[in-house]
């Protein structure tokens, strides 16, 4: 994961809430058997999709199914002012900047999926923001 501090280009990231935590609770009370692969593999066939189209590669095997190779972790941006504000959309996590110079504010959310189980969870949420003059 990036460096919640991380500054670019005229933006920077804030308010990072990392999910891990709950992450290895569910995954813990699935290996327990407190919970079935029904519970946890769950996705909706729009996040496998954007799970393989435009999602960015995990680089680790998934935790339920473990295959190498479908963990993919998938970024969502709400964005916008007023009745115009973005429900939010999957998007390349390379998009960011422009949305945040072109829309100001966005509202970040990280969700790992895989697409051979389906096994899914919200990694983290921030905020790309802008830099503000001091």
């Amino acid at each position: 994961m990036i460096d919640p501090r991380q500054r670019t280009r005229g933006v920077s990231r804030d308010g990072r809430t990392d999910y891990r935590m709950a992450r290895r609770a569910t995954l813990r009370e699935y290996r327990e058997g407190m919970r079935n692969r029904d519970d946890v593999c769950d996705a909706h066939p729009d996040l496998v999709r954007a799970g393989e189209h435009i999602g960015d590669r995990a680089g680790s095997p998934c935790p339920v199914c473990d295959d190498p190779a479908s963990l993919a972790h998938v970024t969502y941006g709400f964005y916008g002012r007023g009745p115009t504000r973005s429900s939010g959309r999957a998007l390349p996590r390379a998009s960011l900047v422009g949305l945040s110079k072109r829309y100001g504010d966005v509202a970040v959310y990280t969700v790992e999926v895989c697409r051979t189980c389906r096994w899914h969870h919200l990694l983290e949420s921030y905020w790309v923001t802008r830099k503000r003059a001091v």
